[in-house]
């Protein structure tokens, strides 16, 4: 997908998370901050798909795009590697998958940790091992590129990882109307101004983007670990450095976030409530696709 997330402790207990009322913004009395963001993941979910639907939509472009691959070279005489499916998705629960972080929003999650961007990168070593992800076809001969390329051209020459979620999720996505006015008001703005003096003060990075800085490359899928087998010095090294970038992120935020979240909550509602017809036809888009895929085999003939 284009967007473009097992929670880990927060840095601060859930019971400092709640903040008292702001003044005129219609804040409540006291803003479960933990709550609310509970809240944003399980709509992020419901715009972006769950670990099942994500899942069956991986298996339901499988055997499309693969599938209709594979065919088209085998009509044409020409000799076609049958990639195996290897879901993107494994390894993840739906708690990895809700607002996430990385964003560069003041509504990051302060208890990712960067876990997503460590499944990511499990994610590929997976497809990596299995072939998939450099040469998902094989090794093509060069007589044989130009009908690749025709039997790919129908799919825009994409592998069925990169799949298209249903119609409105792109629409849906960031909570268009939600989220930018909390974060242009002038009240989480100046909450957010200390950040980058704190991120250097206290931790010593020089963050000029939040976005860059979270996912500055730190582990590379090479180095990671394959099942029954421990990691070696540079993926261990790396999620460190990658816990210590996105906690430093976490407490240096926090105070906005804190503030956002109080004046999210009371907006969630009715933001839900305008876009219902909308939500109910993602919902059930996603659905379908889970329903579609049920009796579908990991493989192909």
């Amino acid at each position: 997908m284009r967007k473009k997330w097992v929670l880990a402790p927060a840095l601060v207990a859930v019971a400092s998370l709640f903040v008292a009322p702001v003044p005129g913004r219609g804040a409540p009395g006291r803003a479960d901050i933990a709550g609310t963001a509970a809240r944003l993941d399980r709509m992020e979910l419901r715009v972006t798909g769950n670990r099942a639907e994500l899942r069956a939509s991986e298996l339901l472009s499988y055997h499309r795009v693969a599938g209709g691959v594979v065919a088209c070279m085998r009509a044409a005489g020409r000799p076609i590697r049958t990639p195996p499916f290897v879901s993107r998705y494994d390894g993840f629960t739906d708690a990895d998958l809700g607002f996430g972080a990385g964003r560069g929003s003041v509504f990051d999650s302060i208890t990712d940790r960067g876990r997503r961007a460590i499944l990511n990168e499990l994610a590929a070593a997976r497809a990596a091992r299995a072939g998939v992800l450099e040469e998902p076809w094989g090794p093509v001969r060069p007589a044989d590129v130009a009908d690749l390329n025709r039997c790919t051209a129908p799919y825009q020459h994409r592998t069925y990882p990169d799949f298209e979620p249903p119609d409105g999720v792109y629409r849906l996505s960031g909570f268009p109307g939600l989220l930018d006015p909390i974060e242009r008001d002038p009240a989480v703005v100046a909450a957010m101004k200390p950040y980058r003096a704190c991120m250097k003060v206290r931790f010593g990075y020089d963050v000029t983007d939040r976005t860059d800085f979270l996912y500055t490359p730190r582990i590379s899928y090479r180095d990671a670990p394959v099942d029954g087998h421990p990691p070696n010095a540079a993926w261990t090294r790396g999620v460190k450095q990658i816990h210590a970038a996105f906690d430093a992120d976490a407490s240096c935020r926090l105070p906005a976030y804190r503030l956002a979240m109080s004046m999210l909550a009371p907006r969630i509602h009715p933001w839900k409530r305008q876009h219902r017809k909308e939500l109910d036809t993602v919902r059930a888009a996603w659905k379908q696709r889970v329903a579609a895929a049920r009796d579908l085999p990991p493989s192909l003939p």
